[in-house]
């Protein structure tokens, strides 16, 4: 077990870099540049580059002493400043979806702590009233243009004998269909081959001896079930499935989607 209350107290302010690509591709175009959708063709970071308090970064670490595999919710309240980065709209408060920020320690070592973050959010680009002639009883009055990653996952290592961060990376998975857009009105699975933000890392840190780990397949699914209970069901390809049921002479039943089920992208 290790109290990570304390251990940032001292740490010196902290550079992080935001890159954000344009939406490369779109089932209907909406990326497209025309007067109707601006606010979804010029994607940019707002703050590049932002420097950030040492204990800014106390919004990812537990607030009580926690082991190796443990998983603990992180405070949307310091989560979504550092999201802010990419732009102002940022919010943790999705209007369909799972929401929330989970973070599991990974690795431990004497000297070092190494913790997966996963965090559910959507940015608000642009909003527009709706009016009143148009609008429905009980309607928002005010219409929004809507941007929603399927998640973002990451990193926070921690030296713990300087409270150094060695390492922060947060970022968009990178496959196709990986974020859902409402564009006033309009919806559509798009690709956003980057939108990342990290420290300049000075060393590569993957070589660390650790006293006490999991593997990262195995923090990403502590995580993934915090979002979805469903995450629980042993699923099997479409070809397994038919070789069990007829193992077992149980029926099978198959599910069809259009797009992954354990994210936000659809």
């Amino acid at each position: 077990m290790i109290d990570l209350n304390n251990v940032l107290n001292n740490s010196a302010s902290l550079e992080v870099h935001a890159h954000w690509d344009p939406i490369a591709d779109s089932t209907y175009n909406l990326h497209k540049n025309s007067p109707e959708n601006t606010e979804l063709f010029d994607l940019s970071p707002n703050e590049p580059v932002r420097e950030y308090k040492g204990d800014a970064f106390n919004a990812f670490l537990p607030s009580s002493a926690v082991a190796v595999g443990d998983v603990w919710e992180l405070d949307l309240d310091g989560v979504i400043p550092f999201l802010s980065q990419f732009h102002p709209g940022a919010t943790g408060e999705l209007r369909h979806g799972q929401k929330g920020a989970f973070a599991c320690l990974r690795a431990l070592s004497a000297d070092y702590a190494d913790i997966t973050l996963r965090i559910h959010a959507e940015f608000t680009l642009a909003t527009r009233p709706i009016p009143e002639s148009e609008r429905r009883k009980d309607e928002d009055p005010v219409e929004r243009a809507r941007f929603i990653p399927s998640q973002f996952t990451g990193r926070l290592l921690i030296d713990l004998k300087t409270g150094v961060i060695c390492d922060l990376s947060l970022a968009l998975p990178p496959r196709n269909s990986n974020v859902d857009i409402n564009d006033f009105g309009y919806a559509d699975m798009v690709f956003v081959p980057c939108m990342k933000l990290h420290t300049t890392a000075t060393k590569i840190w993957d070589d660390l001896a650790w006293e006490s780990a999991i593997t990262p397949e195995e923090a990403r699914k502590a995580l993934e079930l915090k979002f979805y209970k469903f995450a629980e069901i042993d699923w099997l390809t479409l070809e397994d499935a038919v070789e069990k049921a007829e193992a077992t002479q149980r029926p099978v039943h198959a599910v069809i989607s259009w797009g992954p089920l354990e994210d936000e992208s659809c």
